[in-house]
């Protein structure tokens, strides 16, 4: 060890003896020095505009623009039957730059008031599967029933927090305010809904046996959105 400690001295020693030597270091010293001076002076003064491009909050406003896909079904259900009806969202076009945002259904019957003068009982549930959506989300309204002769309306939201109002971000830049708003993958699969149908008749007498059955409508209105982004000045 001291061996190499004596040989590292030496070299040090001739290095700094040697005048030539000693211009060389000292030069590139100074050059050193003012090669950081000026990129220190350049990043804060010079280029301070730039530098705060990117570490400043702006606010930006979001408004989403709207394209709706529809898909129905008619479906004859009979007395005490449930009957499933699915819809595959791979056959609905989706426009470039478009996500699906959620889905409204509405469940009508044929029938006004029944041929005994009072309204079936009609009910109507979306089943959770492999859809991908917000499946625990509070604005969803998975099940409803009537019978009254009214539609049932039924909501499933398929993107997060999607509920098409306008938004203000804060953020550095574009790309960071639209990363909520950029996410791929929802709304891959079929959308899976139960009919359930419960023939009413008064007293629950129905002589004739004429009213065993209901046609069913199911329309699904798919709304989809395209983020369009604006500096607030």
């Amino acid at each position: 060890m001291d061996s190499q400690k004596g040989d590292f001295s030496e070299i040090l020693s001739n290095i700094f003896s040697n005048s030539e030597a000693n211009r060389y270091i000292v030069a590139s010293i100074i050059a050193t020095i003012i090669m950081f001076s000026y990129t220190g002076y350049d990043l804060l003064v010079v280029r301070s505009d730039a530098v705060n491009e990117y570490t400043n909050l702006k606010e930006w406003s979001i408004v989403f623009e709207t394209q709706n896909e529809t898909m129905q079904a008619v479906e004859t259900v009979q007395d005490d039957e449930t009957r499933n009806v699915l819809f595959d969202l791979s056959e609905i076009n989706i426009p470039d730059g478009f996500t699906i945002g959620y889905i409204d259904i509405i469940i009508t019957s044929e029938e006004e008031s029944g041929i005994s003068g009072q309204c079936d009982s009609v009910a109507g549930d979306i089943i959770e599967n492999d859809l991908t959506a917000q499946w625990n989300d509070p604005q969803n309204n998975l099940s409803g029933q009537d019978s009254s002769c009214l539609p049932i309306e039924l909501d499933l939201t398929i993107y997060p927090n999607y509920d098409g109002e306008t938004l203000t971000i804060s953020a550095i830049n574009e790309f960071q305010a639209l990363q909520n708003w950029t996410d791929t993958g929802w709304g891959e699969g079929e959308l899976s809904i139960d009919l359930d149908l419960d023939v009413n008749a008064p007293f629950g007498i129905d002589p004739l046996g004429s009213d065993t059955d209901e046609e069913i409508t199911i329309d699904v209105f798919i709304v989809m959105f395209k983020p369009n982004i604006s500096l607030i000045e």
